[in-house]
């Protein structure tokens, strides 16, 4: 989690996901239970790596809304998860065995350059023979 805080060292602000420029990353472990349900700008102290309560926190008279802790929504079912892994799962072999094909090719096709590479070889060595047709 991210604080922002004012000169005072008055939070006035958070965020769970992301951050400020100039915000402080402060541990999950300092946060107190009830911060994110009632929290208000300037309602918490950050003081010595703590959050304490403002003793001199004053509500405003206008209409505050509440501030709803955020719903987290997961990408799917247990079910859907499960099928996304072992669909994953299936790609990892075939890309895998892929690999292989393609290592053996690249193996053969390694073979068969060095086996130009001497015939051509031998050709250079035979313009060198008057005997042989170039």
């Amino acid at each position: 989690m991210q604080i922002l805080v004012n000169e005072n060292n008055l939070i006035i602000s958070y965020a769970t996901i992301g951050g400020f420029e100039n915000g402080i990353e402060i541990d999950d472990s300092i946060v107190p239970q009830d911060f994110i349900l009632h929290f208000k700008p300037k309602r918490y102290l950050y003081n010595e790596g703590t959050i304490e309560l403002n003793s001199d926190f004053e509500e405003d008279t206008e209409i505050n809304l509440p501030t709803v802790p955020p719903t987290i929504v997961a990408p799917g079912t247990d079910e859907e998860l499960r099928v996304m892994f072992a669909t994953m799962q299936v790609q990892l072999v075939q890309a895998n065995l892929m690999v292989t094909e393609l290592s053996q090719q690249n193996s053969v096709l390694a073979q068969e350059v060095v086996k130009i590479n001497e015939e051509i070889k031998n050709i250079k060595e035979g313009d060198n023979n008057e005997d042989v047709i170039s």
